[in-house]
């Protein structure tokens, strides 16, 4: 997520540096100085499976790895046109997007927090 990052970054903090962090500081976007985001790509789960990825105006939706649907969202914000067939290559780039994400998930991932000798909570 973006908060600690973008918190870390007005607060002028530091971030850790011992492990990978999927945020950016978002504040350029946020305080109207930029307007792109600085992800190149965001990926929409339901519990833990992938439901679609955006990047630009594109979205294309998966289902099980296979691509279902994609749609311009600059010229369809409601998601009613499906235009998957027409654009192999768009479709091609946005599975690329998942294919680098669930390897950087694989490479980085680490368990559940999970807390060895919990502090007895005291009344």
């Amino acid at each position: 997520m973006d908060l600690l990052p973008t918190f870390a970054g007005l607060a002028g903090a530091d971030l850790p540096s011992d492990r990978v962090l999927d945020g950016m500081d978002i504040w350029p976007v946020l305080s109207g100085q930029e307007e792109k985001s600085p992800h190149e790509a965001f990926f929409y789960h339901s519990q833990n499976n992938l439901q679609a990825v955006r990047s630009g105006n594109w979205k294309l939706h998966v289902s099980d790895g296979e691509a279902v649907s994609l749609y311009n969202l600059g010229n369809d914000i409601g998601e009613s046109i499906n235009i998957l067939e027409e654009n192999p290559d768009i479709v091609n780039r946005l599975l690329e997007l998942i294919a680098e994400f669930e390897k950087d998930l694989e490479q980085n991932s680490r368990p559940a927090a999970f807390v060895d000798n919990p502090v007895p909570l005291t009344k």
